[in-house]
């Protein structure tokens, strides 16, 4: 099949993924996920990336339970559920980065 080869080629600089979102946070306070976690508790996070890209991080038994503890008892009125969230992700080493913006009204 013809085709035209240019003589000056369009080049497309290569995409960067620099934010996340939270797009889905479950709490399971029964489930136990694997056969090496004695103590129950699941909390799958979702995040989709600013190329849209899906990201997923679980914390599971004990670390589950307190992050689970540590988010109903939490006061949002300063910082949002979804900037903890970030910030514990961050801090844990997960997606190392700083939390930017504001809470969607």
């Amino acid at each position: 099949m013809e085709e035209l080869e240019l003589t000056d080629p369009v080049t497309t600089p290569p995409a960067t993924t620099a934010t996340y979102k939270v797009v889905s946070l479950a709490l399971d306070w029964t489930r136990v996920q694997t056969p090496t976690t004695t103590e129950p508790g699941v909390v799958t996070v979702h995040l989709r990336s600013n190329l849209g890209e899906p990201f997923s991080h679980q914390y599971l038994g004990k670390e589950a339970t307190d992050l689970m503890k540590w988010l109903n008892t939490a006061n949002f009125s300063v910082n949002s559920m979804h900037k903890r969230i970030l910030q514990k992700l961050s801090a844990d080493g997960v997606l190392p980065g700083t939390v930017t913006g504001a809470p969607d009204p």
